[in-house]
């Protein structure tokens, strides 16, 4: 039995008035990253409505700050199982969402070289009563599986 090949990987970049990427969406087969243990803070969370979840669990998107454990900082803003937005949330999980055709992966792109992005939880606050950040929100809210 000849086995199909999976469709083909695709990913749209967003990318602001100046050029800058500041969203990623992919959709197809990717592999697992690492994870581990960390203190997360939940900023933001909503149901996505138009990705489907994983065995009655809805998508959400986020907002959070991972603390590991002895090491960094790292503020987040994506798509992920809703059990990850949970307050009792001690591993860093995966953004990468099962659907029937693979995975899909959808987030904010933030200068990996400035982690955390901001200096205290009080400007990661004042940055979500933006426009950016409202426009951000309402991308990944608006995500689809067709």
């Amino acid at each position: 039995m000849e086995v199909a090949d999976p469709p083909p990987s695709v990913e749209a970049v967003v990318v602001d008035g100046s050029g800058a990427e500041v969203a990623r969406v992919m959709s197809g087969v990717y592999g697992e990253g690492p994870a581990g243990p960390v203190t997360r803070t939940v900023l933001d969370h909503a149901i996505v409505p138009g990705i489907p979840g994983t065995a009655g669990e809805p998508a959400e998107l986020g907002f959070a700050l991972d603390e590991f454990v002895g090491v960094d900082s790292y503020y987040f803003m994506d798509v992920r199982l809703a059990h990850e937005f949970a307050p009792s949330q001690a591993d860093s999980g995966t953004n990468q969402v099962s659907v029937p055709s693979g995975e899909v992966a959808a987030f904010v792109v933030f200068d990996p070289d400035k982690q955390p992005v901001f200096a205290t939880t009080d400007a990661a606050k004042a940055w979500m009563a933006t426009e950016q950040y409202a426009q951000l929100k309402a991308i990944l809210l608006s995500l689809k599986y067709v």
